[in-house]
């Protein structure tokens, strides 16, 4: 045997042996392996831990019998991979997954760390449950423009045009797709006489001013996954119980339009005006819309009722800053001037002015317009990530 691969051999053994767990364990994860655990997996959940958390030490035998399950049930052992990782051995990489909490379980689908953590129930059967849920193939094959019209929310699709299954094009298509599942209803037809494969974004199906077709490299995963993301996300998001604490974790201060629960006008104001006026604060901010009546106690203390619906304001995490007058909405620059003032800290320099000087101050119309008189507290600073938090739901203890 010639000595190079001679040693090409051992060095593969040694890397297998690494990646091999202890009988009936998740793979310890560290430094070292990380990137070839995720590269080799088409999904990977890791549980960071501490054992001087009491918590996960509840999690890490559930975390480790459902690896062990998932050894038996899954025969494709390159589909799906386990590992857990000892936050006070790997500090480095505690930092590098944004952990703010323990245990955190982070989902990694085709080498991307999603948003999202697993916040399902901590025992091995909701385990094996998610991860069967997560292999699904997101893409539902339709034979037809009319099959697809008779289908309910027709928003935010995204429709692929392929020669057929076994294309590596499609492969790419189906690997993106996974990866914004939550965001996007995707759908696929196949037909031989598709000369050319294509992808069509549609915001709203049956409005073609909506509609924009993807015009870069079909074979190139980055590239696909980037445009989904693009086309995706919404500008404006709803808030929900379900999604306030990941959207929290995003670490952007929310823009909230609160309204009634059969209003259907306001929110398509308020994303009109994001869209005309406020597209290069997406990096910086959350738009969001709120069912007053889901989100009563942050109106409440606001000291607002349903008479004074809709309303928006921004949670800055520290403090609470109502934008003065909505019919101010549709006035050019109003709300992009509001968020601004919340980027330079005149909003919070304005709260603790005020604060200490009760009586009114010399300035322009223009300036006393824009005065937060004993701005609240946030209302959503308690969603935030925090180490001495922990995500166990309290029935589960």
């Amino acid at each position: 045997m010639p000595e190079k691969f001679y040693w090409c051999l051992v060095l593969h053994l040694a890397l297998a042996q690494l990646l091999v767990p202890a009988a009936g364990e998740a793979v310890q994860v560290d430094s070292k392996n990380v990137r070839d655990i995720i590269q080799s997996n088409e999904l990977v959940l890791l549980l960071f831990y501490s054992n001087t958390c009491r918590f996960s030490v509840q999690m890490l035998p559930i975390f480790d019998a459902a690896a062990d399950q998932l050894r038996s049930l899954i025969v494709d052992s390159d589909q799906v991979g386990l590992g857990k990782v000892d936050c006070l051995k790997e500090m480095q990489m505690e930092i590098d997954f944004d952990i703010g909490k323990y245990p955190t379980v982070k989902i990694v689908r085709h080498t991307h760390v999603s948003s999202k953590e697993y916040r399902g129930k901590r025992s091995t059967e909701a385990l094996i449950q998610f991860v069967f849920k997560e292999l699904r193939n997101p893409i539902e094959q339709f034979g037809s423009m009319h099959e697809l019209n008779g289908l309910v929310g027709q928003k935010y699709m995204v429709i692929g045009f392929f020669e057929r299954k076994q294309h590596a094009e499609y492969e790419i298509y189906r690997k993106a797709a996974s990866n914004m599942k939550e965001h996007c209803q995707f759908h696929v037809n196949f037909d031989e006489t598709h000369i050319h494969n294509k992808l069509t974004f549609r915001r709203e199906l049956n409005h073609t001013d909506s509609h924009s077709e993807y015009s870069g490299n079909m074979s190139n995963f980055t590239e696909v996954l980037s445009w989904l993301r693009e086309k995706c996300v919404p500008t404006v998001r709803v808030l929900t119980f379900e999604n306030a604490e990941e959207l929290s974790e995003e670490g952007k201060p929310f823009v909230i339009l609160f309204h009634h629960q059969d209003d259907r006008i306001s929110p398509k104001e308020f994303e009109m005006v994001i869209h005309a006026d406020l597209m290069d604060e997406l990096d910086n901010v959350i738009f969001l819309t709120a069912d007053a009546k889901l989100f009563a106690h942050p109106v409440f203390h606001l000291n607002k009722t349903d008479a004074d619906l809709p309303f928006i304001a921004i949670d800055s995490f520290v403090h609470m800053f109502l934008f003065p007058n909505y019919k101010d909405l549709h006035k050019p620059s109003k709300l992009k001037q509001f968020v601004r003032r919340l980027h330079t800290g005149e909003l919070h320099w304005a709260h603790h002015f005020d604060e200490a000087n009760e009586e009114s101050t010399t300035a322009s119309a223009e300036e006393t317009e824009i005065v937060i008189t004993m701005a609240p507290e946030s209302k959503f600073k308690a969603l935030l990530p925090s180490k001495s938090r922990y995500t166990f739901a309290k029935d589960e203890l």
